[in-house]
């Protein structure tokens, strides 16, 4: 019998692998972070890091509270003393305070109990608790009111909408359901009997001229505001537009009307707790034409006469930078150990790699958000029944990037435009194959322009299929069979969309429509 044995053999070979720095992960994760995280984790930076300081947090007072040292702060602090029997006691108040429950009714509940008192239709009705649950404890809307519609007419559902947002506008208290304080104080204003012309005037986005509330200086905006009007003989005038220039005295009572409304009137009810979205970009559509289209500036053109702008928002991520007082070379000079000088060399080298890290991500984000626009250009133009098709693959593939990094940017981002706040992520949508539709040839060309067509290769949106669906089960009449998934799969096949009937579940589902079985 053969003998075993073991022993032991050195070979040399060559392997090529991959592995990712310290730099690259802190990219990756910094990329991945929405609004809030990011908000976190540089302010978990800035405490385990004495090299880095805030310059501007938006959420603060004035400067960085940790930069509260200086005496021009100092001087504003009034200094007293207390008793521990007062101490005791307003201890024990506030405590009480603390504890008592808030039997106050909230928004969402005073507006339903009016709604509830109204005769409406089951989709005035329905629409109407959508728009009211949608809003936030200010009363201003958190999603877009147009992405709370389904339908398969556009105009309909869009009079449907106005004439329910006019229905809530009625409600107690006035100014609610709205996108913001100026339309909130313009709703209250149209709602008053006596409304001043002027004061009118300044709500429909002319509130800027009250920037300085002086009688004079608004007097010589105002006539410097007609004067340019007067250039532009294409223009027609707008609605309540002042046809001369107003005397002091209706200016000061316009003034003073606008100040007697309420810009928050939904402050005085119960709060409940609520996870606000915040966009991470916003989109503006600009007028006239003004520079070359550039998505690494966020500058994407959208017709001859204007172009979208594609910002980075920075009303909730803090400015930081390195503090003054390691970049001082005197202060460096004086540290006596070698051990002291690397803690301080160190300390600036992350500090200056957390910083080009973060002004890398606004980058990439501002990039491809500013791609992403240029695709659903006409999205953004003409509103939601336009998105076309398009997968985070080809998208991936636009950028030039991995499908992942595509995934991690679009990961708890919204972007904010016209048309209301959206996730990214909803501006990628399957595409589903079409017979008989019109095919737009794509070129090498035109591909490498990023441009894209209403439709490829005769493939729509899966957000037409829905649509489709819905007009299938909105055509039919009571007491007519319900039909199948398998059946309503069957009437689109012979409209040209190959779907699936599986398919046809999944759509059925996300449109909140019951099964046959349960219509």
């Amino acid at each position: 019998m053969a003998s075993f044995g073991m022993e032991q053999i050195q070979k040399a070979s060559q392997i090529q692998t991959q592995k990712m720095s310290q730099n690259q992960i802190m990219t990756l994760k910094l990329l991945s972070m929405n609004s809030q995280d990011l908000r976190n984790e540089i302010y978990a930076q800035i405490e385990e890091n004495p090299a880095l300081e805030i310059v501007k947090d938006p959420f603060s007072d004035g400067p960085s509270t940790l930069k509260r040292k200086n005496s021009s702060y100092q001087n504003n602090v009034r200094t007293g003393s207390v008793s521990a029997a007062g101490q005791l006691e307003a201890d024990t108040y506030q405590q009480m305070l603390e504890s008592s429950p808030d039997n106050r009714e909230t928004l969402q509940e005073h507006l339903l109990h009016q709604l509830n008192m109204l005769t409406l239709s089951e989709q005035e009705t329905e629409l109407c608790q959508k728009l009211i649950g949608n809003l936030d404890e200010k009363g201003y809307h958190i999603l877009a009111p147009v992405s709370l519609i389904n339908g398969t007419s556009p105009e309909k559902n869009l009079q449907l909408l106005n004439k329910c947002l006019s229905i809530i506008h009625k409600f107690e208290p006035a100014g609610v359901c709205v996108q913001n304080v100026t339309e909130s104080l313009l709703v209250q204003a149209e709602q008053k009997e006596k409304a001043p012309r002027l004061a009118l005037f300044f709500l429909n986005n002319h509130l800027e001229m009250l920037s300085v509330p002086s009688a004079e200086r608004v007097q010589k905006k105002i006539s410097a505001w007609q004067q340019e009007q007067k250039k532009l003989s294409f223009r027609s005038p707008e609605p309540n537009e002042p046809q001369d220039i107003p005397s002091l005295t209706e200016i000061e009572n316009s003034i003073r009307f606008i100040q007697s409304l309420d810009p928050y009137p939904a402050r005085n009810f119960h709060t409940q707790e609520t996870h606000f979205i915040r966009p991470d970009v916003y989109v503006h559509k600009v007028e006239g034409l003004l520079e070359k289209e550039n998505p690494d500036s966020g500058l994407i053109f959208c017709d001859n006469s204007s172009y979208f702008r594609v910002v980075i928002a920075d009303d909730t991520v803090p400015q930081i930078q390195i503090s003054p007082d390691f970049e001082n070379k005197d202060i460096s000079q004086k540290l006596e150990s070698g051990e002291q000088k690397r803690f301080v060399k160190t300390q600036i080298s992350s500090a200056q790699s957390f910083i080009n890290n973060l002004n890398f991500r606004e980058q990439i984000i501002l990039r491809s958000c500013a791609l992403l626009v240029q695709s659903q250009r006409e999205f953004f133009k003409k509103g939601p029944s336009f998105l076309i098709p398009l997968t985070q693959k080809k998208f991936a593939e636009i950028l030039g990037v991995h499908e992942s990094s595509v995934s991690r940017l679009a990961d708890s981002k919204f972007i904010r435009c016209s048309w209301g706040t959206f996730p990214i992520k909803y501006f990628f949508t399957s595409a589903i194959a079409k017979k008989s539709v019109p095919v737009f040839a794509k070129t090498e060309e035109e591909l490498s322009q990023k441009t894209f067509a209403q439709t490829q290769d005769g493939m729509v949106s899966s957000n037409t299929i829905k649509i489709e669906i819905q007009k299938i089960l909105d055509s039919q009449k009571p007491g007519e069979k319900r039909l199948s998934d398998q059946k309503i799969a069957d009437l689109l096949a012979a409209k040209g969309f190959q779907v699936a009937r599986r398919t046809v579940a999944k759509y059925r589902s996300q449109l909140n429509i019951n099964s046959s079985y349960n219509r």
